[in-house]
């Protein structure tokens, strides 16, 4: 065998050797990719996509199912208007149902972006190949940053306002500061329990007028024997026994007082309207002038007799 016989045929080798390698490790990623197994296809719609390629992983209940083959914007541009479309195995396929949902999620807590669906309950119905699954937006990033920093601001200006309080406090500025610095209120505190203290010694002695209230059982005596007599007054009352009784029972009191009040009634307006005597002597304005005339005359009788009793009593003897 010549050397370029032997050369050639060396190279024909490692050529083989190096397709059998590279057909090998098709054949692996294959499998770990499911590329030579049956593949669904299963839509779903975001508002915002951030981070997420085509390539990435899915995920059905946190396992690897398939992956995200195209992104693009929806034709009607409205509300969720980013389509996702994945490729899923036949096996996991059946396990998405109409109940299950898709979010975004990611492979670590900074790595990159997958697209997570729960698994389906087996009484709700299968998806089918090409549908749209319902989708949960997750919080970004960004925005969970931004309201980090709203939050720390916030937590800033608290402890600036705490400091400021605390410094006022300390140079006795306010009446909190008054309360915690100022020895009077601990005094005056400590005078008022020692008042308290010998209101309770006495109470508790049996001094005074406050201790015999709380001490002496006879005034809930006489209060237990006060309300026992409310009460039998009071069913006496009920039952129309007395005369009280009678008048909250008896309904012939109430027909006599409003009979009563009618006749007061229709005599006062006889009298108003000037009927009768009395109407005459209320309402007759002559009547009036004619007793005034009467009286004013009489006066003048009693003045002259007081004056010229001669004029009208004569005595004579034989």
């Amino acid at each position: 065998m010549s050397k370029e016989t032997g050369k050639e045929l060396r190279i024909g080798i490692l050529l083989a050797i190096g397709f059998l390698i590279i057909f090998g490790a098709i054949f692996i990623v294959g499998g770990q990719e499911g590329i030579f197994t049956a593949k669904y296809e299963l839509k779903v719609r975001f508002e915002n996509v951030e981070g997420l390629t085509v390539g990435a992983p899915v995920r059905l209940g946190g396992v690897k199912v398939g992956s995200v083959s195209d992104i693009r914007f929806s034709p009607e541009g409205a509300g969720k208007a980013i389509i996702i479309e994945m490729s899923i195995s036949e096996a996991s396929f059946t396990r998405i149902r109409q109940d299950s949902n898709a979010r975004l999620g990611s492979q670590g807590l900074l790595g990159d972006r997958t697209v997570d669906i729960t698994v389906g309950s087996p009484e709700s119905p299968q998806v089918r190949q090409g549908e749209f699954i319902a989708s949960i937006e997750a919080t970004q990033f960004d925005d969970l940053i931004s309201k980090s920093g709203d939050a720390l601001t916030d937590l800033k200006i608290t402890a600036q306002n705490a400091k400021e309080i605390s410094w006022k406090i300390n140079h006795g500025e306010g009446s909190l500061a008054q309360i915690i610095n100022d020895p009077r209120l601990y005094m005056s505190l400590d005078s008022l329990l020692d008042m308290w203290s010998d209101i309770t010694i006495k109470i508790n002695s049996g001094q005074g007028f406050l201790a015999m209230l709380v001490n002496d059982p006879s005034l809930y005596k006489n209060l237990t024997a006060s309300l026992a007599e409310m009460k039998t007054f009071l069913e006496t009352v009920n039952a129309g026994q007395g005369s009280l009784g009678r008048m909250m029972v008896d309904d012939g009191l109430y027909r006599r007082l409003d009979s009563l009040l009618t006749s007061v009634d229709y005599t006062m307006a006889k009298i108003n309207s000037g009927d009768g005597s009395a109407g005459q002597f209320i309402n007759n304005d002559d009547l009036y002038l004619k007793i005034s005339d009467t009286m004013d005359a009489l006066n003048e009788l009693i003045a002259d007799i007081q004056e010229n009793p001669k004029k009208y009593v004569k005595l004579s003897i034989f």
